[in-house]
């Protein structure tokens, strides 16, 4: 059942995306969390290791040491630091160290399309902190 004031992380709500693959850890690699490219090709959460490749869309159903990350699209769940508390609208700032949106990070080329919601991991337990819908169709 579809809810306005839910979202499931690792499930997309639009198909309006694009996406790569990387190996990365989808335990480190959470759904919603912000990734960059090192210069040795692994990824990292910390922004001062290198350009942003997207938000990832968490583990796989095959359940491998690989993550898909979203670079461009519509309607993706990204995660929100403890008591932040998006505006509709407003740009998206994410964490330099935690790979979540903040209110006061790097400013990314993304929108919010959705305030707070109540979000659920890929294996249906409930995310504290909860999640909110982003908009960045021209990549991050």
């Amino acid at each position: 059942m579809h809810s306005a004031t839910t979202v499931y992380l690792g499930s997309h709500q639009s198909n309006v995306i694009e996406s790569q693959n990387f190996a990365a850890d989808p335990a480190t690699f959470l759904a919603g969390l912000c990734g960059h490219l090192k210069s040795d090709g692994t990824i990292s959460l910390a922004s001062a290791d290198g350009s942003k490749v997207g938000i990832s869309a968490g583990k796989s159903l095959s359940d491998t040491k690989r993550t898909t990350f979203i670079s461009k699209g519509l309607k993706v769940p990204i995660l929100l630091a403890n008591g932040f508390t998006p505006t509709v609208g407003a740009q998206v700032q994410i964490s330099t160290t935690t790979g979540k949106a903040v209110s006061s990070g790097t400013a990314v080329n993304a929108v919010y399309r959705t305030a707070v919601l109540t979000a659920y991991d890929e294996d249906g337990v409930a995310i504290a902190d909860g999640a909110a819908l982003i908009d960045f169709i021209g990549g991050l």
